[in-house]
Formats: structure tokens, C-alpha cells, sequence
């Protein structure tokens, strides 16, 4: 629960009645660990810190519960008016402590891991999605737990095919060495995605270019602006929890060192250097692990190698189970730009963020905005030839009877064919023309994209891929 690990965790919530959330868990990283409360030393070289520190940065285990959930709770009344939001008390009943000694710790069983291991092992047919906004370690506790428990058993390859095609890690980069060292070693089929590129967009935002850090906002840079984030996301009691540039708030722990600053007025930090504008982002440098599950028409959890807003990624050529996400992608125009597979979607993440912030403020139903939907009727898959059209047609509809634009566009890298197909749109139609040179088996992605009018526009999308015959 660092800064930004704060931020992302007052979004998260506001999507919780989309997403079922198993638990929350805190663990270590090698930016923020406990110690044992023994006294023992620790220390890796290459590390913040230079010399053997008996914990480093760490912030507690009660932040989640006594600060952002009751919050959550303060405006609990308001958000299920607007959607079936969990209760305080169920979400309270998920917290839990993993693994939170030392950077890699995982040498004993948690609380945390204990959770891991019991919904690795149940019979829910449904995926597991395990994000990693630190370490990999109570992750790797879990694992190591059911291999030391069925490792010497006839049921030991049972248990770990079913595992591996159950569990999916996603991070936000690796941020101790546990799924190098253990997890790829032992679990390799198990589905790992490391959103460490994205952070470009979400990380941390610094004056300066180095580790961790963007050159000062990213593109769309009036959504991360004081001026934008003061007015639309620090509203009431739950937003004002999120963390922003020159906001004076401060993280327990986080005085005692050189890190200590990082959002106060007079702060000179020499890792990241504060933006010098009051409000401006800061960075939610964990949102890349859960965007990607959002239903927001785009996502398509079983595949990564499609957008959202979340992101792009591809398959490691050296480890095939490891996922990495897109450094870059052509824009509309058909050049190559930087981040632009997160950035591309700056203005549709916040204000979906700033809508929700207002479901925090009012019992309303009618006084605040809610998403549309959009479907392509012609199906997922169309099967087209070469030197042909195709006709398309969506369907849309909005519970506040807002109006919504459609926009037509080719996902060029979601797709085989190599060259830009022509799209002429009438708002719910959309003819396509096949190049002839388009060879069978060739396939090209064409979205349809739905924004509503309303006071924060709000988008939704669907896909269909075009298949050459």
C-alpha cells in the first residue's frame, strides 16, 4: 500500500460489482517489507538501500481496513444505487496478511497464502486471477504449499495440470525474484502477464526519465492535470483518498526515509522528483492488473494478444507461458507510437473513473452517468473474400436514454491482414471493403466504439474479426 498501490485500490473498488473479488491480501516487495519484528537483518545489493535494514518503507497491514474500506463504506448507500457493490463487511472479510517479512520471503505458510492455496484447490470452474500489484512471494507460498503437500502423491499431476490451466498471474512487473526463481521453474505452464510496459502510462509520473517513471504526463494529459483530477476525482470522502502531486498526504512508514516526501509541498526527491503542479497525477501503477478484466466489450481475459484497456500483450519468445506487454502500436493513422496501446484509452479509463466517483456522491440513479452498450449483430467471426464488402451492423442502447456516437475503427495488430482496410460508417452501420490482395486465412479486427453524451462520456466497444476465405 504505497502510494500509487493506494490510488489503484480506491479504482479497483469502484469496479468491484464487476469483478468478483476473491481477497485482498497484503505481501512484500522489494520496495516495502516488514521484517520479522526479531531484529533480523536483510539485505540484496542493487537495492534502495545499501546497507542490512530489519524492514524497509513499510506501511502496515491496516490501511485497507481501517482507511480505504471505511471510506468504501461511507459511500456504500450511494454506490449500490447505482450497481450490486459487495458490502464493506464482505470485502473486509477477504482482507488478509501474506508474506510480508522480507523481499522473496515465502519459507512459511499466511493467512494470505493459506487463501491462495484453499481457491487454487476449490472446485470453481472459473479462472483465478492473481494480480501482483508487489511481489510474487505469498503467491509463491501458495504454490510451493500444495507441491510440498502432493509433490509425492499419485494425485501430483493431476493437481498441478488443473492448477496451472486455473491460475493466471498478472503483475505489474516482477517485483521480487520469486517467479523467476521458483514460480517459471516449477509451475511453467501456469499463465503469467507482466504489465510492466503500461506502467509508462499508469506508473509513476516524474520530471524526469528513468526507472519507473514517464517523461512529466503522459499523451491526453488533461486527464492527469490538477486541475482535471481536483475537480473530478477528489470529490467526497472516498475520492479525496486517492493520491495525487503536492496533496500533503503521506504514507505511514514512509518518514523514516528518503521516500518519505513523495507528495508533500517541499518534497526533492531523488527517485522521482514531484511534478510541480498541486493535484496532478501521481500514478496508479497497479490499475494495468485488473483493466484488462473490465467488461467493458473489449476484454477478452483468455487472450491477451487482444487490446483494452488494459493494454496489449505478446508471448516471451524464451518463456511461453509469459506474457509482455506492448512497448508500441500503429495509431489510426497507421504510425508507430509509444505506449500507445495504454494511452490510446486515457480518455475513456478516467472518465469512467470520474463517473464513478460521482455514483460515490449521490443516491441518484437518474443524476449520474452510466455506460451503453454496444453489440456487433453479425457475430464475433465474419467470414469474407478477397476483393468483397462486408456490411456490418451494431446494436446500442443507454440506461439514460443519453445519446450515444458510434465510431468505427481497425485494431491493426489484432489483426493478420498488414495494410488498412477502407470503413465507411453511417453511426450503426459500417460497410468494409476486402482488399484483393488479401490471401485466405488472412483475419483483420474492426471495433465499433459507443461514447455517450453524457456529463463524463462514457464508451463501450465490440469486436468482430474478419477471416479471409
Amino acid at each position: 500500500m504505497e502510494q500509487d498501490d493506494l490510488a489503484s485500490m480506491v479504482r479497483y473498488l469502484l469496479y468491484a460489482a464487476d469483478l468478483d473479488t476473491q481477497g485482498i491480501i497484503y505481501s512484500a516487495s522489494r520496495y516495502h517489507w516488514a521484517g520479522d519484528g526479531n531484529g533480523t537483518s536483510f539485505y540484496l545489493p542493487g537495492r534502495e538501500y545499501n546497507t542490512s535494514q530489519t524492514s524497509w518503507r513499510w506501511t502496515g497491514t491496516r490501511y485497507i481496513q481501517d482507511i480505504v474500506l471505511a471510506a468504501y463504506a461511507e459511500v456504500f448507500p450511494n454506490l449500490v444505487k447505482h450497481d450490486n457493490f459487495p458490502s464493506p463487511q464482505d470485502l473486509l472479510r477477504l482482507v488478509k496478511v501474506g508474506n510480508i517479512d522480507f523481499e522473496g520471503e515465502f519459507n512459511h505458510d499466511t493467512d494470505g497464502s493459506n487463501l491462495i492455496r484453499s481457491l487454487l484447490l476449490d472446485h470453481d470452474p472459473r479462472p483465478l486471477y492473481l494480480q501482483a500489484w508487489g511481489g510474487t512471494n505469498t503467491i509463491a507460498r501458495a504454490l510451493l504449499s500444495i507441491e510440498e503437500t502432493y509433490n509425492n502423491t499419485r494425485f501430483w499431476s493431476h493437481v498441478q495440470d488443473t492448477i496451472s490451466r486455473k491460475a493466471v498471474i498478472m503483475a505489474s512487473g516482477f517485483q521480487d525474484e520469486t517467479y523467476a526463481n521458483y514460480i517459471t521453474k516449477r509451475w511453467p505452464a501456469i499463465r503469467v502477464e507482466s504489465y510492466g510496459s503500461t506502467a509508462s502510462t499508469w506508473g509513476y509520473n516524474c520530471n524526469f526519465t528513468g526507472q519507473g517513471s514517464t517523461v512529466g504526463l503522459p499523451d491526453k494529459h488533461v486527464y492527469f492535470t490538477g486541475a482535471w483530477i481536483e475537480a473530478n476525482i477528489l470529490q467526497g470522502p472516498y475520492g479525496k483518498l486517492s493520491r495525487t502531486w503536492l496533496d500533503g498526504q503521506m504514507m505511514p512508514g514512509d518518514q523514516l526515509d528518503g521516500f518519505g516526501n513523495l507528495t508533500t509541498a517541499l518534497a526533492v526527491d531523488p527517485w522521482c522528483p514531484p511534478i510541480r503542479e498541486q493535484y496532478a497525477y501521481l500514478g496508479e501503477g497497479d490499475d494495468i492488473c485488473f483493466l484488462p478484466l473490465l467488461p467493458t466489450g473489449l476484454q477478452d481475459p483468455a487472450n491477451p494478444s487482444v487490446g483494452g484497456w488494459g493494454g496489449r500483450a505478446v508471448r516471451n519468445t524464451s518463456e511461453p507461458n509469459l506474457w509482455n506487454s506492448v512497448a508500441e502500436e500503429k495509431s489510426r493513422n497507421g504510425t508507430e507510437v509509444l505506449n500507445y496501446s495504454s494511452d490510446r484509452w486515457i480518455p475513456a479509463v478516467q472518465n469512467d473513473f470520474a463517473a464513478r466517483i460521482q455514483w460515490t456522491l449521490t443516491p441518484d440513479y437518474s443524476a449520474a452517468n452510466h455506460p451503453p452498450s454496444v453489440r456487433i449483430v453479425n457475430g464475433s467471426t465474419v467470414r469474407v473474400a478477397a476483393g468483397t464488402t462486408v456490411d456490418l451492423t451494431a446494436e446500442v442502447s443507454d440506461p439514460d436514454g443519453d445519446k450515444v456516437e458510434l465510431t468505427w475503427f481497425q485494431y491493426f495488430e489484432e489483426g493478420t491482414y498488414p495494410g488498412h482496410l477502407k470503413i465507411t460508417s453511417n453511426e450503426v452501420h459500417a460497410t468494409v471493403a476486402i482488399p484483393t490482395n488479401a490471401t485466405a486465412d488472412q483475419t483483420a479486427s474492426i471495433i465499433v466504439q459507443g461514447t455517450d453524451d453524457g456529463h463524463f462520456p462514457l464508451s463501450r466497444y465490440d469486436r468482430v474479426i474478419l477471416q479471409v476465405c
